[in-house]
């Protein structure tokens, strides 16, 4: 009982910690859909960082994309990091963000039954906004430019808009609650 009494406080402590703070951590991902009539994409990002300076996150991205356009079929998935600056300090925090991935995309053709695979780069640099619904979860949008390039192809870039959540929690508090709980 008393592990138990413990353990819900240090969760409750969880809860009240500082979001955005140095050597914070944040956990969380995206979501992109687009459709149109002879089209259909959607791309999930997972991401992780630390604070390594009130309001700096630095961290990684994992991207996996699908997309149909007409007899042709992508899958991409790409790896990178990520930097985001956050401002003010009320429940709804805008952020500056910047992201790089290296890529790797194989298309496949149904009509003619071929698969062509390459490699390249994309980033994105934009705006977003976490609103926090309590201290340690954040609905996220981000908004901005994003560019892709693959070996041997012009580039492409235009306007991208991603919706997600943030985990904003602080390491040591995790630790304590890790250690009460075993």
């Amino acid at each position: 009982m008393k592990k138990w009494i413990l353990s819900s406080l240090m969760l409750m402590a969880l809860t009240t910690m500082a979001q955005t703070e140095k050597k914070s951590w944040l956990v969380g991902g995206g979501l992109s859909l687009r459709t149109g009539s002879s089209t259909a994409a959607f791309s999930i990002t997972p991401s992780a960082g630390m604070f390594i300076a009130d309001n700096f996150v630095v961290g990684g991205n994992i991207e996996y994309d699908y997309n149909k356009i007409g007899d042709l079929k992508s899958n991409g998935f790409g790896i990178g990091p990520f930097t985001r600056y956050y401002f003010g300090k009320s429940n709804t925090k805008p952020f500056a963000v910047g992201e790089f991935a290296f890529e790797t995309n194989t298309t496949k053709n149904s009509v003619t039954n071929t698969n062509i695979k390459t490699n390249g780069y994309g980033f994105l640099f934009g705006l977003g906004f976490a609103a926090f619904i309590n201290k340690n979860i954040a609905i996220e949008g981000i908004s901005g430019y994003s560019f892709s390039k693959f070996k041997d192809t012009d580039g492409s870039g235009g306007f991208n808009l991603r919706l997600g959540f943030g985990l904003y929690f602080n390491r040591n508090n995790v630790k304590d609650l890790k250690n009460n709980i075993l």
